[in-house]
């Protein structure tokens, strides 16, 4: 138990600050956070960000972004503009501190007490230079990668991009960057037009940009936990969202033929962004896909 503690100082002592994004409308969630993460985290650089309401945003249940088309996943949207304003909303935060960096978490995750992940983090810290992302845990699908540090059966993968916006650390060397790509309230429903969602906006545009590197400690360091996003009102499982699953490797047959593809992917996300974001202009957003019966 007191090597644990030791492997959690370690790693905790060259964390700035951590911010807990929550909306006011749920203080319990925060709560519950504080109570789950009461052994894991440092209370002292915990700090609550106060999230954005995107239902209460100029523009929200409006034309020309919201049509009968949207009908009820209206819903979503706000929440999902509301998601990426907050985001923005804690790198501006960071920034203003002054902090070195920052690990931004979503208030319904568990940070886990693993001492493998915990040293893998703490080298990383200890490490990495120039600009990168690191995340502490990801969601499906599961991404391609290359292992350039291991310890035991715990290591640090550098990867295309990883489809996670739960818990991930940004060094004061990427506030300026990803800001200047980032919305704000005035082209928030345009914004997320294009890019759909903050997670997938990182995973497919941040982690591409020339000189930026994304690694991710495996397995994970951080979970979701079971319950019911405040987001988008559904479901969330720890089975679901987070995993522990290994990147597929580059040097693997998989890999490397997925690397062969990688522009031909590239062309596709960027042929998407441009036909959905047409579609929005003229019909607003999606609503929810009907299920197909038999």
């Amino acid at each position: 138990m007191e090597d644990e503690i030791q492997a959690l100082h370690k790693a905790w002592d060259k964390v700035d600050g951590i911010l807990v994004i929550n909306l006011d409308a749920f203080p319990e969630r925060m709560a519950q956070f504080l109570e789950d993460n009461k052994y894991t985290v440092p209370k002292e650089k915990v700090h609550r960000l106060v999230a954005v309401d995107g239902r209460k945003l100029p523009g929200y249940g409006e034309p020309p972004w919201f049509t009968e088309r949207t009908m009820e996943r209206a819903y979503f949207w706000g929440g999902t503009a509301g998601c990426a304003l907050s985001h923005r909303k804690a790198i501006e935060r960071a920034k203003s501190e002054g902090w070195r960096n920052v690990l931004i978490l979503e208030d319904d995750v568990r940070v886990l007490a693993d001492p493998g992940s915990l040293a893998i983090f703490a080298h990383a810290l200890e490490n990495l230079q120039g600009q990168y992302m690191l995340y502490l845990g990801y969601s499906r699908p599961t991404p391609y990668g290359r292992k350039v540090y291991r310890e035991g059966s715990h290591a640090l993968w550098q990867t295309e991009g990883v489809l996670a916006g739960y818990g991930y650390m940004v060094p004061q060397s990427m506030y300026d960057r990803i800001l200047s790509m980032m919305p704000t309230e005035e082209n928030i429903w345009e914004w997320l037009s294009i890019y759909r969602a903050v997670d997938s906006f990182y995973r497919d545009n941040v982690a591409t940009l020339s000189g930026v590197k994304v690694y991710m400690v495996q397995p994970d360091l951080i979970v979701h936990v079971d319950g019911i996003s405040s987001i988008a009102s559904t479901y969330t499982s720890t089975e679901n969202y987070s995993k522990t699953q290994e990147p597929y490797s580059y040097c693997s047959p998989i890999g490397i033929w997925h690397l062969l593809t990688t522009p031909f992917r590239r062309l596709k996300i960027y042929l998407n962004s441009v036909r959905t974001h047409r579609r929005a202009l003229r019909r607003g957003f999606p609503g929810f896909r009907k299920k197909r019966t038999k």
